[in-house]
């Protein structure tokens, strides 16, 4: 298990995002052709909707799709028939870190997300978990440092961390640690650069 600088590549035209769906440095693969979501966000939704819409749709402003602790994102054609299937199982905000080379966080804390999931042998491509998080401060600002920072990738053991690669046929457990400016926000994750899915920190 390698600790690189977060890049994610999903190549696949026929792998798409899916609503309750989607790392240090690695040259980024072609993204795949625009991603679809799960019927209950709209075709066509609008450029900038309102928080009430976003709301309503499961979008965040951005266009992302919201997502909680214990939901499901991935990759696949319908969220019934997912190649790639993950939740996240708990965030936690300044976590004590373990690894033997800790240190403090270089933009103000730490959050700690737990990871867990598999992808089917038919799976044709792989998923990076490295360099596609960024970061919505508490005041809606988007950071524009850097959360993969040396300190964050220094606070937990190897072990500890989830794969940077995951392959087709495999089932993986592990954390990621985010060096963010602010106690509370929101932690991003687009592996296609065409939109992913958001989360909201700290979750119980």
């Amino acid at each position: 298990m390698h600790k690189i600088a977060l890049g994610a590549i999903i190549a696949a035209a026929a792998v798409v995002v899916v609503g309750c769906a989607p790392t240090a440095p690695t040259e980024p693969a072609p993204a795949p052709s625009t991603p679809t979501v799960e019927p209950a966000v709209p075709d066509t939704p609008s450029p900038e909707p309102t928080e009430d819409q976003a709301s309503a749709a499961g979008t965040s402003p951005r266009g992302n799709l919201i997502k909680r602790v214990g939901e499901v994102f991935g990759f696949g054609d319908s969220i019934d028939a997912l190649d790639a299937s993950f939740v996240v199982t708990s965030i936690t905000v300044d976590p004590g870190c373990t690894g033997e080379f800790a240190e403090s966080p270089e933009n103000g804390h730490f959050v700690k997300i737990d990871i867990e999931g598999e992808t089917t042998p038919a799976f044709a491509d792989q998923m990076y978990f490295n360099g596609t998080w960024k970061v919505i401060a508490e005041n809606g600002t988007t950071f524009n440092g850097d959360p993969n920072s040396m300190a964050a990738w220094s606070c937990l053991t190897d072990a500890e961390m989830i794969p940077s690669v995951v392959g087709p046929g495999e089932r993986v457990a592990g954390s990621m640690v985010l060096d963010v400016p602010t106690a509370t926000g929101v932690i991003v994750l687009d592996m296609t650069g065409q939109g992913g899915w958001e989360w909201e920190y700290p979750q119980p």
